[in-house]
């Protein structure tokens, strides 16, 4: 008799074992899924990963803005830059623009208004994240700039006139 007891006791404790793994867990989850999104666990890190990937394209953004008015003006630009937001204006005739930066961060403006006027920028490798401002008004103007270190790349350069010259290295 004690035999029988114990058989349907533990009759009775697995069917209740087995009845409570049956449970859906996803409960109204269900009507959306597919074989991607087999339970709401998948589907909750296949997004959580797709929402990384776009903070990372946020914030990694690469911007280059030209505006040229005028006639034989170029712009030579090569950069390396994890994010960059680079401004270049020309308004005038005959300018021109070399610049070469390799920084992991760069927020740069360029702006020249008048005839003749050359800028060249060169840092070849810094680990310094620069937000430069160049800027000429007037007719045959030159900045070189060649470098960048902890007193340059925060710099703001206004030049004004005819004929002036600015040669910047920094090391």
């Amino acid at each position: 008799m004690k035999s029988k007891i114990y058989i349907v006791l533990f009759a009775i404790i697995f069917t209740q074992v087995g009845f409570s793994q049956e449970k859906d867990t996803n409960g109204d989850f269900k009507q959306y899924s597919s074989s991607l999104f087999e339970s709401e666990q998948n589907s909750l890190f296949v997004v959580s990963t797709m929402t990384d990937k776009l903070n990372q394209v946020q914030l990694n953004q690469n911007k280059v803005n030209i505006q040229q008015i005028g006639a034989y003006n170029v712009i030579n630009a090569t950069v390396n830059s994890d994010n960059s937001n680079l401004f270049m204006t020309q308004n005038g005739n005959n300018n021109s623009i070399d610049l070469i930066k390799d920084t992991p961060e760069l927020n740069q403006s360029i702006s020249q208004t008048g005839n003749g006027n050359t800028i060249s920028d060169l840092t070849y490798y810094t680990n310094y994240k620069v937000n430069m401002e160049l800027n000429q008004n007037g007719n045959n103007q030159n900045i070189q700039n060649i470098g960048t270190n902890s007193l340059s790349r925060e710099m703001k350069i206004s030049q004004t006139g005819n004929g002036t010259s600015i040669i910047i290295i920094n090391q």
